[in-house]
C-alpha cells in the first residue's frame, strides 16, 4: 500500500508537538518555508529508512511502527542548513583549541564585545555597531571574534576572509562582500566578521600597495545603515592597524580594542590549562613565554610535546609531562616571535 508523503508530514507534526520539539524548533532560526519543508521531509526519510529491509525490498511497510523521532529531526537539521544561517562550522574552525582563560586583558575585551552584542539586540537608535580588534599576528583576534559570533546566538553570522576568495578579481571580491551584507539585512539580528582586513585589501607593505576598490566598498558598507528593523554588528580584525589608519578605515569603526600578546602571568594560566608541564617547571616555562602570542605558544607546546626523537605526543597528552630542557631547546630555535 502506498502511503503519501502528506500522511507522514501529518504524523510527524502530531507526534512531535511536545515540549522537546518546541525546544528543538528554536534551532530553525533563519530557515525559509521551503527549507523547513526540506527538514521535515528529510526527517521522514530517516524514519522510513529504518523500516526498509535491504534484503527484501518487497516487504510491506508496517505503518504503525513508522514514527519520526527527535533524533530524525536532529539529523535532518544537520543535513539541511539554512542559506542565511550562522556559519557555525566556519566559526568553530577559527577556534580549534577553544577558548581558555588567558588573562584579564583578553577577558575584558571579550566582555566588552558581548556588551556590543547586547547593544545590537536592545538598541533602538543604533542599528549598526562596528568594532575593530587589532593586535599582533597570532594574538587571538579571530578566535575571539568567532567566539563572540557563536555566543551572540544571532540567526545570521558570517565570516568574510581572504582565504575564501583566493583567485577572485577585485570586482568579484567586492560583489561577494556586498552579497554577505545584503544577506545580513534579511535577518533581524546579524553579525559579520571581517577577518584580516589588510588581506582583504590585498595590502603589501612594499610600495605600499592595496586595492582601493575593495577599500572604498568596505568604507561604504561600514557606514551604511541597515534597513528599518534590522540590526547589524560588524567585527573586524587586523594586524596592520597603522595601515588601516592611513586609509581612514579605523575611523568608521565605533570602537577599537587592542588584543595584546600574553604576559608571563597570562602564559602561566594557559600552560596550567594545558597541563603538560610539571608544577615545578611551570614558572620557568611561563617566564620564557613572556610577551608571546597565544597562537605561537600553542605551536611551541605542540612541538615540544613530540619529544627529542618524536613519537611522544600521545604520552604527553595522556598525562606525562614535557621535559623543560627540551622545551627550552625548541624555544631557542625560534628566531623571531
Amino acid at each position: 500500500m502506498h502511503i503519501s508523503t502528506q500522511f507522514y508530514l501529518w504524523k510527524f507534526f502530531m507526534y512531535q508537538m511536545t515540549t522537546e520539539f518546541l525546544n528543538k524548533a528554536a534551532r530553525t532560526k533563519n530557515y525559509s518555508g521551503a527549507e523547513l519543508e526540506g527538514v521535515v521531509k528529510s526527517a521522514v526519510s530517516f524514519a522510513l529508512n529504518r523500516q526498509i529491509t535491504m534484503d527484501d525490498l518487497t516487504k510491506p511497510l508496517d505503518e504503525e511502527s513508522i514514527k519520526v523521532t527527535m533524533d530524525d529531526f536532529v539529523n535532518a537539521l544537520h543535513e539541511i542548513t539554512p542559506a542565511f544561517g550562522a556559519s557555525t562550522d566556519d566559526l568553530e574552525r577559527c577556534r580549534l583549541r577553544g577558548i581558555v582563560d588567558c588573562g584579564k586583558a583578553h577577558k575584558h575585551i571579550y566582555q566588552r564585545a558581548m556588551l556590543l552584542v547586547e547593544q545590537v539586540k536592545v538598541s533602538k537608535g543604533s542599528p549598526l555597531v562596528t568594532c575593530l580588534l587589532e593586535g599582533p599576528a597570532g594574538s587571538g583576534k579571530t578566535a575571539m571574534a568567532a567566539s563572540v559570533g557563536i555566543d551572540s546566538d544571532f540567526a545570521y553570522v558570517k565570516i568574510i576572509s581572504a582565504e575564501t576568495m583566493i583567485g577572485f578579481s577585485e570586482s568579484s571580491k567586492c560583489a561577494q562582500i556586498c552579497k554577505v551584507f545584503e544577506d545580513a539585512y534579511k535577518s533581524q539580528f546579524s553579525m559579520i566578521i571581517l577577518d584580516d582586513i589588510e588581506r582583504l585589501l590585498e595590502y603589501v607593505a612594499i610600495g605600499p600597495r592595496f586595492s582601493n576598490l575593495i577599500s572604498q566598498t568596505l568604507l561604504v558598507l561600514l557606514k551604511r545603515v541597515p534597513p528599518k528593523g534590522k540590526n547589524l554588528l560588524v567585527v573586524g580584525t587586523t594586524s596592520e592597524v597603522g595601515f588601516l589608519e592611513s586609509v581612514g578605515m579605523c575611523d568608521v569603526f565605533s570602537v577599537t580594542y587592542h588584543v595584546p600578546k600574553l604576559k608571563k602571568e597570562d602564559a602561566k594560566k594557559v600552560l596550567h590549562h594545558l597541563d603538560v608541564f610539571d608544577d615545578g617547571d611551570l614558572d620557568a616555562a611561563a617566564e620564557a613565554l613572556d610577551d608571546m602570542p597565544i597562537k605561537k605558544l600553542y605551536t611551541l607546546v605542540e612541538m615540544a610535546a613530540q619529544g627529542p626523537t618524536g613519537g611522544s605526543a600521545e604520552a604527553i597528552y595522556a598525562g606525562e609531562k614535557i621535559d623543560i630542557n627540551h622545551f627550552f631547546s625548541i624555544l631557542s630555535d625560534i628566531i623571531r616571535y
